[in-house]
Formats: structure tokens, C-alpha cells, sequence
């Protein structure tokens, strides 16, 4: 009996044994969620990535680069507000971080506190003056604020676009800051460019569209609304429908 009791023991210890191993192999860690999470946010599905950071942040609470995708997906997925606690997590943590200002500062525009989302802008700066994005964002808070500043939101722009000449965002919102000052051929060619890096850039073909109509080119401006609406663009079909089917 003692040796079947023995037995039996063993074989449960081995049992167990594999059962932990096997559980060990599926697990994912926390890396590994954060490289999902990036792919997730990269396919546009933002509420998964949030979900996959949420499991590596359970395991690694202090990490910003976690907390900083975290945050960026929430922005993405509408939930700006909720993002902010990201971010100020992220410079509770590491008050030097450039990218945390300027992720926290695209919420602010979205908000309408311009003041704001320059002051983190320029704080991004300060502490790395290569960071696009900042250049981006201070040049979206000059645009958006009443009164408007094309002229300051263009030279924001320039030097996001003099860092990354391939930054597309930059170069479509420089488009619609030139539009606003009249210079329709040079919106164009910002729109060319980005049309060029993303064929798939709906904002740029309705940008692209408008100023062509502002230059007289209807045919033109209706083909690119088409393919905005084709890609999109809700706004597209006012146009077509108001300029195009006469």
C-alpha cells in the first residue's frame, strides 16, 4: 500500500508539474502585451489594445511606455478624459517626459484650453526640441484658437516638417493653414505630399478638392471629393451633391 500511495503521489506531482508548465507557455507577459497593444492600436482597434495594456500595466504599474500607449489608444478610441490620467501618471512618474506634454496637450485642443495645450507643447520642447509631435500640436492649437494664428500654426508645422519631411500630418494640416491664407497651390502641394505617403488620407483628397474648387477646377475638386467620400470623409457628400451634380 505504502508503495502504491508513493506512486500515486509521484504521478500526481508530475501532473501537477505539467499542468503549471503548460499554464507558464500560454502566459502571455507583460512585453508581449504591449507588442499586441501596438498592433491593435496600429489596426485601429483601440478598445482591444486598451485591454492588452491593462493586463501588462496589472503586472507593471510604474511603466510609462505602457501607460503612454495606454494612453494614446484611449485618446484614439474617444476617451480623451480618461487618457489624461495616463498621461499625468506618465509625468508623476518621469517629469522629464517630452512625448507624455505632448500627447496630453492634442487633448487639450480637443478641449478648447489652447493656452494649455501650447504651454505643454512648449514644456515638450524644452526637454526635447526634436520632438514632432509637439510641433504638430502647437501648430494645431495656434490654428484652432479664436482668433485664429495661420501664421504661427505654419511655422509650427515648418518645423515638424523640417524634422520629418515624411510626417503627413503635418504636411495636411500646413495644407489647410495655407488654404486659410489663400494660398491655394501651395495647400495643393502639401496635399499632394501626403496623398503621396498615404493614398488612403481622406482629409487631404477633401482638402486637396476644396482648394481646387477655390482655383476653378470643379471636375478636379469633385473627383477628390468622391474618393474622400469613398474613404470616409462624411462632409464630402455636401459638397458632391451641392457643387458637383449640376
Amino acid at each position: 500500500m505504502a508503495k502504491q500511495a508513493k506512486t500515486y503521489m509521484s504521478r500526481l506531482l508530475i501532473l501537477f508539474a505539467f499542468v503549471f508548465i503548460a499554464q507558464a507557455s500560454f502566459a502571455q507577459t507583460a512585453e508581449e502585451y504591449y507588442t499586441s497593444a501596438l498592433e491593435k492600436i496600429e489596426n485601429k482597434n483601440f478598445q482591444e489594445a486598451i485591454e492588452d495594456l491593462n493586463s501588462a500595466i496589472s503586472t507593471d504599474k510604474e511603466n510609462t511606455k505602457y501607460l503612454l500607449a495606454r494612453g494614446e489608444a484611449k485618446f484614439k478610441a474617444g476617451k480623451g478624459i480618461l487618457a489624461i490620467q495616463d498621461f499625468n501618471k506618465v509625468i508623476q512618474i518621469d517629469s522629464e517626459n517630452s512625448m507624455a506634454y505632448a500627447f496630453r496637450s492634442a487633448i487639450y485642443v480637443e478641449l478648447k484650453d489652447y493656452k494649455g495645450a501650447i504651454e505643454d507643447c512648449k514644456k515638450a520642447l524644452e526637454i526635447d526640441p526634436k520632438n514632432e509631435l509637439a510641433y504638430v500640436r502647437m501648430g494645431d492649437a495656434f490654428f484652432s484658437q479664436e482668433p485664429a494664428d495661420y501664421i504661427e500654426a505654419m511655422k509650427a508645422y515648418n518645423y515638424a516638417i523640417n524634422l520629418n519631411p515624411k510626417n503627413k500630418t503635418a504636411l495636411h494640416n500646413r495644407a489647410v493653414a495655407k488654404k486659410e491664407l489663400k494660398d491655394y497651390y501651395g495647400a495643393i502641394d502639401d496635399c499632394n505630399k501626403a496623398i503621396i505617403l498615404d493614398a488612403e488620407y481622406g482629409s487631404a483628397y477633401m482638402n486637396r478638392g476644396v482648394c481646387k474648387s477655390l482655383l476653378g477646377d470643379t471636375p478636379g475638386a469633385c473627383i477628390d471629393w468622391y474618393l474622400a467620400g469613398e474613404m470616409g470623409i462624411a462632409e464630402a457628400s455636401d459638397y458632391i451633391s451641392t457643387r458637383c451634380n449640376q
